[in-house]
């Protein structure tokens, strides 16, 4: 059959990007890139959807994304509340509990959620196949890669074996851990040290199942480390790590499985969905970009799944390069812009994956004495009070990158988190905050700040777009629940300039203060 028509490019390329890979991250991006009015070649060697649970977790940031890419009424099935974590001792004493923060939520979701990946991968596919500018090619593989500076794809439909070349201006490879994309630019990963074989089981449970931890726990037992998770509806997952000796194939059975399972489950009480036998490993790619080609996901790093951060990663890369890849195809800015991406993301998801490898370690412990001494470390820290950790505190912000600085060049404290999402009334009625938005820089203004006529005109000289947010009463927008009032008087600021993927660039105390801030967003738009 005939491959589809591109649907052009304004660039005088056959497409402005193109996505290899279509798991969760590139049709994410695909999604993303269409918003923005690009022109985009997906580009997959299946033929649909993997159809098989692989990640599990997500947070609020990541669900903020798919609210802007218009899925998350869609999603909303196929969703639920990602429950409290304890390690606990092979006894069951508790060594740690993590917890997500209380209502109401600092961006109106739920600060982490479990969902059903085939589910999340459909909506996502409905929407980019009717997306303007999106063209899907399935059961196509890129065969060879040219010049990074002028890529150009060689593409081969698996059914039939023809082969044609395709001229995008970008190429993003989001082609997982054996991203064909990496290995035509010889780019090599950075080992962090970590390499453990698990075996993961995910169980569709009857609704008869009684007495199972309605939370997430980490047995960090020395005789065999293993972890529960409850997943969306009836999905139950269970990992067991494979101990020395041991091979890959012998406890992939379903005799050993049900073995596994004992203490939880009988045959008759739930079925086994997927069972897999993984390598958890802790990389990251030492190069994001050559040229005009990208990596993303998998394909640039490699998270252990302690702290469900994979796919979360990966799809924040992908609103990370989106709007920058929008600034400089179609905003013209300078292509310079886009050395960001690697500057903002590398170091950030490099401690994520460290952090996700101590809290690794701890679970996988397997010397008796070390793992006491673990225990009793730990358990005494519980006893002081020191065993509760908020999950979203552990994870940094952007450190670098396009984000605002104070006079000595540190970056404002402010900065590199994600903007607050309040729910707002409008005259419109009750919404999510981003929902009234759009895309595009905004300055939000507390219901009280003052702006000069000078500063506003800076703002809209740039294409920043000016919202004032009451709390309580008022006209225009009004937030319900004190989020945003709230958010600013932590950082002592009366207004927060925000970029298209809801980062904070910076806050501010004053009307010059936000001048300032909007003089330093033009230099970096302006490749200064």
């Amino acid at each position: 059959m005939p491959h589809p028509v591109l649907t052009g490019s304004t660039t005088g390329y056959d497409c402005d990007v193109a996505v290899i890979g279509l798991g969760p991250v590139g049709i994410t991006l695909c999604n993303l890139l269409a918003q923005n009015g690009l022109s985009v070649l997906g580009v997959d060697a299946a033929a649909g959807i993997y159809a098989l649970p692989r990640a599990m977790g997500m947070d609020h940031e990541v669900m903020r994304v798919f609210q802007q890419i218009g899925i998350a009424e869609a999603l909303e099935p196929s969703v639920g509340v990602y429950r409290a974590s304890e390690y606990r001792t092979a006894d069951g004493r508790l060594l740690r509990r993590l917890e997500s923060p209380a209502e109401p939520w600092p961006l109106a979701w739920p600060p982490y959620l479990t969902f059903n990946q085939p589910e999340l991968e459909a909506c996502l596919r409905a929407q980019a196949g009717t997306a303007p500018g999106v063209t899907l090619r399935t059961s196509t593989e890129l065969v060879a890669l040219g010049p990074v500076d002028a890529p150009e794809l060689t593409l081969r439909d698996i059914g039939t074996g023809q082969t044609d070349t395709v001229r995008p201006h970008f190429v993003v490879g989001c082609d997982g851990g054996n991203s064909f994309v990496r290995q035509a630019l010889d780019i090599a990963f950075e080992d962090l040290v970590f390499d453990e074989p698990w075996l993961v089981i995910d169980m569709l449970l009857d609704s008869t199942v009684e007495n199972l931890p309605d939370i997430n726990i980490q047995y960090c037992d020395p005789l065999r480390p293993h972890t529960h998770v409850v997943g969306p509806r009836n999905l139950r997952r269970w990992e067991f790590m494979i101990l020395p000796g041991e091979t890959r194939e012998e406890v992939n059975t379903q005799a050993r499985i049900w073995q596994f399972l004992s203490p939880w489950l009988k045959p008759g009480e739930a079925r086994i969905w997927r069972s897999a036998t993984y390598r958890f490993h802790a990389l990251v790619a030492r190069e994001w970009r050559r040229g005009k080609v990208f990596l993303a996901g998998d394909a640039c790093h490699m998270t252990p799944p302690f702290l469900a951060q994979g796919m979360v990663q990966g799809i924040k890369d992908s609103v990370n390069l989106a709007w920058k890849l929008a600034a400089v195809l179609r905003d013209g800015r300078p292509e310079a812009l886009l050395d960001s991406y690697e500057a903002e993301r590398r170091p950030l998801v490099h401690e994520v994956i460290s952090i996700t490898k101590g809290l690794g370690r701890i679970i996988c412990e397997l010397d008796p004495a070390e793992a006491a001494a673990r225990d009793e470390r730990m358990a005494a820290e519980v006893d002081r009070g020191q065993g509760l950790v908020i999950r979203q505190n552990l994870f940094p912000a952007i450190a670098d990158g396009i984000v605002g600085r104070a006079d000595d060049g540190t970056v404002l404290a402010s900065a590199g988190g994600p903007s607050p999402q309040p729910v707002v009334t409008t005259p419109e009625g009750e919404a999510r905050l981003d929902d009234v938005l759009g895309g595009g820089f905004h300055l939000l203004v507390g219901g009280d700040a003052v702006l000069s006529d000078e500063t506003a005109r800076a703002a809209n000289d740039l294409g920043i777009a000016i919202h004032r947010i009451a709390s309580g009463q008022g006209a225009g927008i009004v937030e319900r629940d004190g989020i945003f009032r709230d958010w600013l008087r932590r950082h002592d600021a009366m207004a927060v300039l925000v970029r298209p993927d809801r980062v904070v660039f910076g806050a501010a105390g004053s009307d010059a203060e936000v001048r300032a801030l909007i003089v330093q967003l033009r230099l970096h738009l302006e490749g200064a």
